[in-house]
């Protein structure tokens, strides 16, 4: 019998042992990621979702999405640390053109004012362009940023406050997230807890050793019989 998306209802438990370990090792290869990022800043957990006849389709019916809850907040009382505290991503421009959105807020200031993240990339403003602060602070104390992301500096010859911009904050489809919060000297940690990641790879595993040692009695009894017809 052969289902939709042919899927052979009677295949080989050999080959449906080998997807339903491959499949699990796709699984397991999720809850390692998370774990490998969980202390990088503003990192959102990857959660693997299984489709109907994973074990025949194999890794192909592992699908993922992303957890978009907002992490655990820190303060560091660094001016130019950034973190928000609803949905959306900041922006980065790389050399080629492309924008990168990040959850890591933290920043730093050239020395020819322009806002820049900690791997010395362009923030954009709300207006998409590269953030440059109009004079350089005294101290990095003087730069404020309101929670709409609007940034302002005290100039040090006028002592007085000065228009920056407003950091571009967008959702994943690229569209300016409506609701917006920023927080200053703060960064967001990763929203992964690593106890959850280590439950979750505990039915992976036991269901890739099931699999396996389906493998290994089918092969056992596969040899049996070559060697039966072989003294026949």
């Amino acid at each position: 019998m052969t289902l939709k998306g042919r899927i052979d209802y009677n295949e080989d438990p050999m080959v449906t042992a080998v997807k339903g370990m491959t499949m699990q090792i796709g699984l397991l290869n999720y809850y390692t990621d998370n774990i490998a990022f969980a202390d990088t800043p503003g990192y959102q957990r990857k959660v693997p979702v299984v489709t109907s006849f994973a074990e025949q389709l194999g890794i192909k019916g592992v699908d993922t999405v992303t957890d978009t809850s907002v992490g655990r907040l820190f303060g560091t009382h660094l001016p130019l640390d950034f973190a928000l505290n609803s949905k959306g991503y900041f922006q980065k421009l790389h050399a080629d053109g492309h924008v990168e959105l990040t959850r890591d807020g933290r920043c730093r200031m050239d020395k020819n004012g322009n806002l820049l993240s900690t791997d010395l990339m362009p923030i954009l403003g709300r207006d998409g362009k590269p953030i440059k602060f109009p004079v350089i602070p005294d101290q990095l104390s003087h730069v404020k940023v309101a929670q709409d992301g609007t940034i302002s500096v005290q100039d040090p010859k006028t002592g007085t406050s000065q228009y920056v911009g407003q950091i571009g904050v967008v959702l994943s489809e690229g569209k300016p997230a409506k609701q917006v919060e920023v927080r200053q000297g703060v960064v967001e940690a990763s929203n992964i807890f690593l106890h959850e990641e280590f439950i979750g790879m505990v039915a992976p595993k036991r269901e890739f050793e099931a699999n396996r040692q389906m493998f290994i009695t089918q092969s056992q009894n596969l040899s049996r019989l070559i060697q039966d017809m072989g003294r026949a």
